[in-house]
């Protein structure tokens, strides 16, 4: 286009030029997109998704944000506030029983009918990490410390206080400083030692990881995972960081933790045509995606885009997997508990 522009040398003629291109770009329709921190796993997927619809779906334009908890995201798609969204499995679950941030909200199990998946992903492993002179070199050497779980009333938090450090080590959010922060304000904290440990579930290597030991020691801390409430049922996979993940500055040796597979996903009030045109972009222009980062080539992937369905697919992506000739396999329909 600037090229285009270059070549008009009356002035008349690039200002309707310039007219029409605006007039043309004003007709795509905004669609709002949010996800987790930059750096993060769910930020660098949504981003790439964003730039490869925007580059490739006529009348669509998304429009990237990062604030804020999935938890909230989740509702506010639901409501129809935001249109594509990070969502996890873990949220489904929440927002089905009622539990945690959807605890007093009766209307949580009825919203989460109201959001479709497109694909699935591995998130990534969760870190959980420490200066390496901080002393902590187990999860119960947390005991007194200043830890961040994640944002406050968020999936990740819950996951990591209830189903990993109390069964692991016994320890309550009673017995250390827990953090309220969002991931971003948590990892300027741990940069500038303000806090002792940062707990971050993102694939390998991250990018937030990758600048703390660019100007500090870091160690990963290895805990019994044969004692982590895991529900593979609901995306909960084991996971290894090898040692020197982070170069010089990773002290330790391999650790075992913990991830999760989340999901890329729309409001049900997004058109289907419109989530139709979008997932077709992503899977016929993957090569662009996997362009992002390097670890996109093993995350995103066609044979495991479907492998764990939760709730339903949204029909606009059920539609483009059925005319491509996918097989879609049954969707992991969440009930509440007793």
């Amino acid at each position: 286009m600037k090229n285009y522009f270059s070549t008009l040398r009356n002035p008349l003629a690039a200002g309707l030029a310039a007219a029409m291109f605006l007039a043309t770009a004003s007709q795509a329709e905004l669609y709002k997109v949010t996800s987790i921190a930059p750096g993060m796993s769910p930020f660098i997927v949504n981003t790439a998704i964003s730039k490869v619809v925007n580059e490739h779906v006529d009348g669509v334009e998304f429009q990237v944000r990062a604030t804020g908890a999935a938890t909230k995201h989740m509702v506010d798609a639901a409501n129809g506030k935001v249109d594509f969204l990070f969502g996890s499995p873990t949220i489904n679950w929440l927002m089905v029983n009622k539990i945690g941030p959807f605890k007093e909200m009766e209307s949580a199990p009825d919203l989460e009918k109201n959001i479709g998946m497109i694909f699935s992903y591995q998130m990534g492993p969760y870190h959980y990490i420490t200066r390496a002179d901080s002393g902590i070199e187990t999860l119960a050497d947390i005991k007194g410390k200043k830890v961040f779980v994640g944002p406050p009333g968020g999936a990740a938090s819950n996951v990591v206080l209830n189903n990993v450090i109390k069964p692991v080590t016994g320890l309550t959010a009673d017995d250390f400083e827990v953090q309220t922060f969002g991931f971003d304000a948590a990892a300027q904290a741990f940069q500038d030692d303000k806090i002792d440990v940062i707990v971050l579930p993102t694939n390998i290597p991250s990018p937030l990881v990758q600048q703390f030991a660019l100007t500090k020691e870091i160690r990963l801390i290895d805990f019994d995972v044969s004692k982590v409430l895991m529900n593979k049922a609901l995306g909960g996979t084991l996971n290894t960081i090898a040692a020197g993940t982070y170069g010089k500055n990773h002290i330790g040796s391999d650790v075992t933790t913990h991830g999760a597979i989340v999901n890329f996903s729309a409001g049900m009030h997004v058109d289907e045509e419109v989530v139709y045109q979008v997932t077709k972009a992503i899977w016929e222009n993957l090569d662009e995606i996997h362009g992002t980062a390097e670890w996109m080539k093993s995350t995103i992937r066609k044979d495991t885009a479907l492998e764990l369905i939760v709730g339903r697919l949204h029909p606009g992506a059920e539609r483009y997997y059925r005319e491509a000739g996918w097989d879609i396999p049954e969707a992991q329909v969440i009930t509440p508990q007793n």
